[in-house]
C-alpha cells in the first residue's frame, strides 16, 4: 500500500527511515488496517513530499511509485497547484493539472494494478 502526494501526505515523515509513515492520514490508516486485519501482512510506504504539485508528482512518478510496484496507491495532491498561483504568481492550469493526474493514473493503472 503506498500513500503518496504532498504535504498532507507527507505529515512530517522522516525520509532516512523508509518504514516511516509520518504523523497523518497514512499513519493512522495503516494503524488501522493493521489492527483490523492482523492476518494480512500488508506493507504501507509514505511518498509524500511537502510542497509538491502534480508536475512534481509526475516527475518523481517512475521512481516513488512505479519502481516500488504497490498493488494499492492513494494519491493526495493539489493545495499547492492552488495556493502558489495566488502566493507566488505560479500557476497550475486546470489543463496541466487534469492532463499530468491523467497521467500519473494511467501510467499506474497500466504498469502496477493491472
Amino acid at each position: 500500500m503506498l500513500f503518496i502526494g504532498d504535504s498532507i501526505t507527507d505529515a512530517d515523515r522522516d525520509r532516512h527511515h523508509a518504514e516511516d509513515l509520518g504523523r497523518g492520514y497514512a499513519m493512522m490508516a495503516s494503524a488501522w488496517f493493521t489492527a483490523r486485519h492482523p492476518q494480512h501482512r500488508v506493507t504501507f510506504r509514505n511518498r509524500g513530499v511537502s510542497g509538491d504539485r502534480v508536475r512534481d508528482l509526475r516527475a518523481r512518478w517512475d521512481t516513488d511509485c512505479l519502481q516500488l510496484a504497490p498493488q494499492v496507491v492513494s494519491v493526495l495532491i493539489g493545495i499547492n497547484d492552488t495556493w502558489r498561483r495566488y502566493r507566488h504568481g505560479d500557476p497550475t492550469s486546470v489543463d496541466e493539472f487534469a492532463r499530468d493526474y491523467r497521467q500519473i493514473l494511467e501510467l499506474t493503472r497500466h504498469t502496477c494494478c493491472g
